[in-house]
């Protein structure tokens, strides 16, 4: 199955407050099908030495054991590479998880993109 069929995922760079951001907007589903791929994609965003990200999760409607690997190896490469990682909005079921999971706290969650953006901004 093909990443575009269950998830989309959008990344762009734009500065915040005078530094760079990569945002990786996730909409749709990680699962065992799609995470090679998407393994791929988010291990490029980070070849261009930017370590502050914001990660918009408000449309992720699911997301599995391997998609939570996934956000704890972007959390630890940002960590080791002093770098800030913000997470915006998750819905229910992934909040859900999260709590679950006791990873609310392991992750800074934001109201809003606003709010992850005024982060950076000071």
């Amino acid at each position: 199955m093909s990443l575009k069929n269950l998830l989309q995922l959008r990344t762009e760079t734009e500065k915040v407050g005078g530094k760079s951001v990569n945002f990786l907007v996730f909409s749709g589903k990680i699962t065992s099908d799609n995470i090679f791929d998407l393994n791929s994609k988010v291990k490029a965003i980070f070849e261009n030495g930017i370590y502050d990200c914001i990660l918009d999760i408000s449309q992720l409607e699911y997301i599995n054991s391997t998609g939570i690997a996934l956000l704890l190896t972007i959390a630890r490469t940002v960590e080791q590479n002093r770098g800030k990682m913000l997470l915006t909005k998750p819905t229910q079921f992934v909040q859900e998880l999260f709590d679950m999971t006791d990873l609310s706290g392991r992750f800074v969650i934001m109201p809003s993109l606003d709010a992850a953006r005024e982060q950076f901004r000071n």
